[in-house]
């Protein structure tokens, strides 16, 4: 009997933390949802950064969505407005919960490929346009010509 209620009463948290789960995620792929269903913002990025091969721009974007393993063809359906705190938000919006290093794993891309020290950005609600200048001019020895 001693056992019987034992396993009712594991398979019964397993059940809650099974339907919790299901629950917190289908929440997160509602709220990360509202990028996926955007069309390519890469006209944006072109009229913000005008001078910028767009090629350097996706570099840039590559950068951000392997940091947050995010397929890569997702790289444009985030626009230089978006601000990086949001998304992170979006896929965790509680303080405290355990995450996969996404913010750190971008702000490794980034010094890797730029040089670029990510904890140096004091402003929490730095976007993607104005992050994308700051890798820009901040690396004076990686030089982006634009194209003719």
């Amino acid at each position: 009997m001693k056992n019987f209620i034992l396993i009712a009463i594991f398979i019964t948290i397993a059940m809650f933390v099974l339907v919790a789960s299901i629950l917190f995620e289908r929440e997160r792929k509602r709220r990360i949802s509202r990028y996926w269903i955007r069309s390519c913002t890469g006209g944006e990025w072109r009229r913000r950064f005008p001078q910028i091969p767009k090629d350097k721009i996706r570099e840039f974007l590559y950068c951000f969505v392997d940091g947050f393993a995010f397929k890569r063809e997702k790289r444009l359906n985030f626009s230089p407005d978006d601000k990086v705190m949001d998304v992170y938000r979006a896929l965790y919006p509680s303080e405290g919960w355990p995450d996969a290093l996404e913010l750190e794993t971008f702000a490794k891309n980034l010094e890797k490929k730029y040089g670029f020290d990510l904890s140096r950005v004091k402003n929490p609600n730095v976007r993607l346009g104005e992050l994308f200048k700051m890798v820009i001019k901040g690396n004076p020895n990686k030089t982006i010509e634009a194209t003719s």
